[in-house]
């Protein structure tokens, strides 16, 4: 009996001891709450301190909340006997951020100082990973939900943190674009661009590099480019509508939109016509606009491609813009699955490259949403939709005149189960400092007369390689990744569903630390669920605010899951 004895009164110290919960590895609503030893401070011989209700570590800080409002004079942090110098505070009278760097399963100590001269500390481990806290939600209209059997039918939305951190852009299913003030959850203004058109919505939004406009692009019959100034103000616009032509089922859109450091605009412009007697047909051009809206090129000059364009990229100096091209058949003139490069001045191509496709399972060779260059314009990297991986040594083709795959990955490229021939659909690929990030979709069947019998081994996967095209680490996501948010540290993964498992319990937003060591499980920092399928997501600049957005979806049997809405977590 003496063990359990002394079990107990050791349960005993360790509750009493002072310690942050640990914020789980999944399915997480919930925050790191703080809980220790405090100590009020008597003034003229009476206790006026102030009570810590709780300290949630985030990415960039701690969010300490009070039980009661008063007015916050100083926050000091100490870590053993040493004092944090000089954090950055924003407070109110109820909560403070404190911006530090701090450690993992760390103790820490806080000391609240009022303006009365009270004070009041707590003492907290820092948990193992940091806490997604929701702050707020934000309200969408009202949408019909698509059936959750197939990704192409989902509602779709847009988000972007603007460079200072201070607004959220959102552009919506139903073409609304809303200006929101970060630190309050107010909404700025609203415009509806696309009004009373079916399928007609937002398609991409960007802020120039001094926060100061705001570039919108349409999936609509005009498809226009539009300039706005943060007063909600229209500077310009361009449609693409004209040459790209437009019917009621098959709009054209401005897909992608990239800014360099000078504030010229490169813009993927593309429409699916449909099918034109045996064949689906695309048409797609690329055009580069100067800061007032005036047309620098396009390119091809003097005609359409007859292949899609739905991804560009520029580097920051804008010497080089980089595409690829879809199409899900073979394409007359200009080729299916062909990486473009071009003067970013003059809209020149200085070279491509036409990758063969598959087979015998394909004839045809599609890029979506992946081929991007690094910032000094040495590499560039792409994916097919047939599951391979590519990188290209920019700057020796430049040099030799000769366009050469550097090395190829074959990821989720089709193997055949039960004489079905499944694949996973290759989307996007991302460069986050050194490492080389791609984006595996869903698993889907080359025989269109049946369903993929199970996932495909690669499927609904992120892989990450270095430049030598050695695998670093690999994630298993278990649901469709949309579009990914990144800044220098940190890469943010909206999921939507799994059409093969069908497990609801994967949607939401995921959070990569790339700056850890080790594999992905160090990686991986936080996760927050949402009922409804997330379909994008985006990261301030600063790395304290993510924002999720929430979209429903129909079940089989009628009932709908989730809400369209927008999560601001810190």
């Amino acid at each position: 009996m003496k063990w359990k004895l002394l079990i107990a009164l050791l349960i005993i110290v360790l509750m009493t001891a002072g310690c942050a919960e640990k914020s789980p590895e999944s399915g997480s609503n919930t925050s790191a709450q703080a809980s220790g030893i405090e100590d009020t401070q008597e003034i003229g011989g009476s206790e006026v301190g102030v009570t810590i209700d709780s300290i949630v570590f985030s990415r960039t800080g701690a969010l300490l909340t009070l039980k009661d409002e008063t007015e916050i004079s100083e926050i000091r942090i100490y870590s053993g006997d040493s004092q944090i110098a000089s954090p950055d505070i924003e407070k109110t009278e109820a909560q403070a951020f404190i911006s530090f760097d701090w450690d993992p399963e760390t103790l820490y100590r806080f000391e609240v100082i009022t303006s009365s001269g009270a004070s009041s500390t707590l003492e907290v481990y820092a948990p193992e990973k940091p806490a997604l806290k929701e702050e707020y939600t934000i309200e969408l209209e009202d949408v019909t939900p698509g059936p959750i059997e197939k990704t192409s039918t989902n509602i779709d939305g847009v988000t972007k943190f603007s460079p200072d951190s201070s607004y959220l852009a959102i552009g919506t299913h139903g073409g609304s674009l809303k200006l929101i003030e970060i630190a309050t959850g107010e909404e700025i203004w609203e415009k509806q661009l696309v009004e009373g058109i079916a399928d007609a919505r937002i398609a991409d939004i960007e802020f120039s590099e001094d926060g100061k406009h705001i570039f919108v692009g349409e999936d609509s019959p005009d498809a226009y480019l539009y300039c706005f100034d943060l007063n909600g103000t229209e500077i310009w616009k361009f449609g693409a509508g004209e040459e790209l032509g437009s019917d009621l089922k098959y709009m054209p859109a401005m897909k992608k939109i990239k800014l360099d450091s000078e504030g010229n605009i490169y813009v993927a412009a593309s429409r699916a016509c449909g099918y034109i007697g045996s064949k689906y047909k695309y048409l797609g051009r690329v055009y580069s606009f100067d800061s007032e809206g005036n047309l620098r090129w396009k390119f091809p000059e003097s005609e359409l491609m007859d292949s899609g364009v739905t991804w560009i990229d520029a580097t920051p100096d804008g010497k080089y813009a980089v595409f690829g091209t879809t199409c899900f058949t073979k394409a007359d003139k200009w080729k299916d699955g062909t990486v473009h490069v071009l003067n970013g001045n003059n809209g020149e191509e200085d070279w491509s490259y036409k990758i063969p496709p598959v087979e015998p399972f394909f004839d045809y060779s599609a890029i979506w949403y992946s081929t991007q260059i690094t910032p000094d314009g040495e590499r560039l990297i792409t994916m097919t939709s047939d599951g391979r991986a590519f990188l290209f040594n920019n700057s020796r083709i430049i040099e030799t005149g000769t366009p050469e795959i550097a090395w190829q990955q074959n990821i989720s490229t089709p193997i055949v189960v039960s004489e079905v021939p499944i694949y996973g659909s290759a989307n996007y690929a991302y460069i986050v400092n050194d490492t080389l990030i791609f984006s595996i979709g869903s698993t889907f069947s080359k025989d269109k007369n049946n369903d993929a019998p199970f996932e495909h081994p690669s499927g609904n996967s992120l892989f990450a390689y270095d430049y030598d095209g050695n695998l670093l680490w690999k994630w298993r996501l278990d649901g469709y990744a949309g579009e990914c948010a990144r800044n220098d540290r940190y890469l943010v993964i909206p999921i939507a569903q799994n059409l093969v498992t069908e497990d609801r319990s994967v949607h939401g937003v995921y959070v990569f630390d790339v700056s850890k060591s080790g594999g992905a499980s160090s990686r991986l920092s936080q996760i927050y669920n949402t009922e409804g399928i997330t379909v994008a997501a985006d990261v301030s600049s600063d790395g304290r605010y993510i924002a999720a957005l929430e979209a429903p979806t129909r079940l089989e049997d009628g009932t709908v899951l989730g809400e369209y809405k927008v999560h601001i977590l810190t």
